[in-house]
Parts: structure tokens; sequence; C-alpha cells
């Protein structure tokens, strides 16, 4: 089983497929990884609950906890709390201003 800090090094490697400058972890939506026995659970809540690029984001964020080492992984989506965007990192508001949107 891979590290938690390799796992979460891997989910910042999955950008928002609307905005590719951002990762989904500095976007925030990314709450959560830990290991669940012999599977890595990755924890996301979407920016609003009818978000469509979030069936994308999954199986990205999956497959690249996959190639990190984890053998089986889960991905839950979580609606409370809300996302915020507080929980931008900055890293991603620097992003996001480079590319044009404040945050």
């Amino acid at each position: 089983m891979p590290e938690l800090r390799a796992l979460w090094e891997a989910a910042a490697s999955v950008t928002d497929p609307e905005i590719p400058v951002l990762s989904v972890v500095d976007l925030g939506i990314v709450r959560d990884i830990r290991v669940d026995g012999e599977e890595v659970v990755a924890v996301m809540t979407p920016t609003y609950s009818g978000c469509p690029a979030m069936d994308v984001i999954s199986r990205e964020l999956e497959a690249a906890l996959r190639r990190a080492g984890a053998a089986k992984v889960r991905v839950e989506k979580v609606y409370w709390p809300a996302w915020t965007t507080d929980w931008i990192s900055e890293r991603g508001r620097v992003a996001l201003r480079e590319y044009g949107i404040a945050p």
C-alpha cells in the first residue's frame, strides 16, 4: 500500500476538466484520502450537486491512485457540507487568477 503522501500527490495530478490549470486537490473537492484495510478511499465534494464533471473526475482520480500503487480504490461523493470557495488552496487561487478567473 502506498503512503498517504504519495496518494495525495497522485490526486493532485488530476486536473479539473473545466479549468485544466487547477488540480482537484487545489480546487478543494478532494476532501480526504484514507486507507481502509486493503482499500484506498478518496472522498470528494462536487462544486455543486449537479456538476457534470464529477464522473470524469472520479474515473481520473481512481486511475491516478491506482498508478500510485493502490490496488483497490473507492471514490465516495459527499454532499454535506457543501463545497465552498474557502476550500480552494492558495496555490489554486493563484492559478485561477493567472487563468483569468477570480476565485
